[in-house]
């Protein structure tokens, strides 16, 4: 019988006096790395280095899902059905702290691509002094023209939208294997209406380090692009 080293929890975070029910996944021993997914996403990227005994002998591997992906829940005291979903850097920022905070994690390393490679910057600047380092995959200190009304729009399909955007910017067969590229889709296939359009309002509205990404202190918190 082969299983999985792999676990899952929920937890619940609060942010702003807003408790949220968080999925994550973890495995390994040693340094906390906190994995954030891409948007439109969950945590299932992280599947491969979750069962990577090289990086789970040395490092406790976390990975989450935002609110409204994957298994989190959406928020769980506030009328979110109420409010279009709008990802803003304030809120993205808070909320990883606060769950890090919340498992009680100390001086962890974080890494994300694309949105989650952006937030890393922001992460090294408010917060040179918890974060042991950074690694932002694909970050960027600013990312406009992503944020358009027609991925939410009636006539589109929203989660094949995504997949497909997900899908047209992978390394083609034979860098990237046929199998990985199909699951790859599939995991962005399965995201709510409107929560990619949500996770790019940060990305290209809300996400503007050009005049202060010079700022951040990389001798107490090493940053990797």
């Amino acid at each position: 019988m082969k299983i999985s080293p792999v676990t899952g929890k929920y937890v619940y975070v609060d942010v702003g006096g807003i408790e949220y029910k968080v999925f994550f996944l973890e495995n390994g021993e040693g340094i906390p790395l906190v994995c954030q997914h891409t948007a439109g996403c969950h945590n299932h990227q992280w599947r491969y280095l979750l069962e990577d005994p090289d990086i789970t002998k040395n490092f406790r591997v976390i990975a989450y899902d935002l609110p409204l992906h994957g298994k989190s829940d959406p928020p769980f005291n506030a009328e979110w059905w109420k409010e279009q979903y709008d990802l803003t850097a304030r809120h993205f920022i808070d909320f990883i702290v606060s769950f890090c905070q919340t498992l009680e994690l100390e001086n962890p390393v974080f890494i994300g691509a694309s949105m989650a490679g952006c937030i890393a910057l922001h992460l090294a600047y408010e917060y040179p002094d918890y974060f042991k380092a950074v690694i932002g995959l694909e970050g960027a200190d600013y990312t406009p023209g992503l944020y358009n009304d027609w991925f939410a729009h009636s006539h589109v399909h929203s989660a094949e939208v995504c997949s497909c955007i997900a899908t047209s910017v992978m390394a083609p067969v034979p860098l990237i294997p046929e199998r990985d590229r199909r699951l790859t889709s599939f995991y962005y296939s399965q995201g709510a209406p409107g929560i990619l359009k949500g996770d790019l309002y940060f990305y290209s509205v809300d996400h503007d380090m050009r005049e202060t990404v010079h700022k951040i202190d990389t001798k107490k918190c090493p940053v990797i692009i």
